[in-house]
C-alpha cells in the first residue's frame, strides 16, 4: 500500500454493532510495534487494536484507522481535530495541554532481559553496571529517571550501548555478545516466544513502569462521548487481560 500525499492511510475497520454505534471515531496509529500494533494477511492487528475495538464498540462508537508516519504526525493531527483518539499514550504535561488522557488501559513496563546468572539476581540496574555488565538500549525509549540518571554517567557510557531495533538486541544477547538487553516486556517476550528462543528470562528488577492511556481530542469528542470511553476501560478490564494473554504468555 501507498501513502498518499498527506501520508495519511485510512484503514476502515467496523465494530460488531456496526449498524448500531453512536458515531465513527477516527484513531490514529502511528507505527507498528508488535504485538501492540502489526499487519497480519493485509489487515491491523494486536493487542492495542483488540482494545481499541472491545472498548470503542463497548462504548457504542465504530473505529476507523488512520496510520501515520510518525508519533509527531499523530499527536498534529490529534490537536487539530484530525483524529478523535491516539492509543497508548504515556502522560506527560505536554500532551496532556491539548488532549485528554482516559483512564489507564494497560502497563508499559521496561525489563531487563537475560541469560541468568545467580549472583547478579538480586541486583538493581546500577549493581549490574558496577559489575561491569554491558547493556543493550534503545535510543528511542524512555526507560525512567533512574535509568536516565545513570545514563549521564560517564563511567558507564561504554556499558550502556545504544541498539536500535528489537531483533538487532536479541540476536547480541543470543550471540553472547552482550549481557543483557532492557525493552518493553510484552515485545521482548513476544520476539522471544517468536522465535522459539530458549533460556533467555526476565531478571527480577523492573527498570521502568508506566501506565498507558488513549489520548482523546479536545475539539472533536464530548464530555459524555469520554465518560462513556472511561467507563469501557473501567468495566472491561478482565477482557483486556485476555487480550494481552492471546499475544504473550507469561
Amino acid at each position: 500500500m501507498r501513502l498518499s500525499a498527506l501520508f495519511l492511510l485510512t484503514v476502515f475497520v467496523f465494530s460488531n454493532s456496526v449498524f448500531s454505534c453512536d458515531k465513527t471515531l477516527k484513531v490514529g496509529i502511528s507505527q507498528q510495534w508488535a504485538p501492540y500494533v502489526f499487519t497480519q494477511n493485509g489487515e491491523l492487528t494486536g493487542i492495542d487494536i483488540d482494545v481499541v475495538n472491545l472498548v470503542l464498540n463497548e462504548a457504542g462508537f465504530c473505529a476507523t484507522y488512520v496510520v501515520m508516519p510518525s508519533s509527531k504526525r499523530g499527536f498534529t493531527e490529534l490537536k487539530h481535530g484530525k483524529v478523535d483518539l491516539l492509543p497508548a499514550a504515556s502522560y506527560s504535561t505536554e500532551r496532556d495541554s491539548f488532549s485528554f488522557f482516559s483512564e489507564p488501559y494497560r502497563n508499559e513496563v521496561m525489563r531487563l532481559f537475560w541469560y541468568p546468572h545467580g549472583r547478579l539476581e538480586s541486583l538493581d540496574l546500577q549493581g549490574l553496571l558496577e559489575h561491569q555488565q554491558v547493556i543493550l538500549t534503545n535510543s528511542g525509549s524512555y526507560f525512567g529517571s533512574d535509568f536516565t540518571h545513570l545514563k549521564e554517567e560517564p563511567k558507564y557510557k561504554e556499558l550502556l550501548v545504544t541498539v536500535p531495533s528489537l531483533r538487532q538486541r536479541l540476536a547480541m544477547l543470543v550471540a553472547k555478545r552482550v549481557d543483557f538487553f532492557v525493552d518493553d516486556e510484552l515485545a521482548g517476550l513476544y520476539l522471544i516466544q517468536k522465535n522459539n528462543q530458549q533460556g533467555i528470562e526476565l531478571h527480577p528488577y523492573i527498570v521502568n513502569n508506566d501506565s498507558v492511556h488513549f489520548m482523546l481530542s479536545e475539539t472533536t469528542l464530548l464530555a459524555e462521548d469520554r465518560a462513556a470511553i472511561n467507563s469501557a476501560i473501567i468495566n472491561n478490564q478482565q477482557a483486556i487481560t485476555e487480550i494481552i494473554a492471546r499475544y504473550v504468555k507469561h
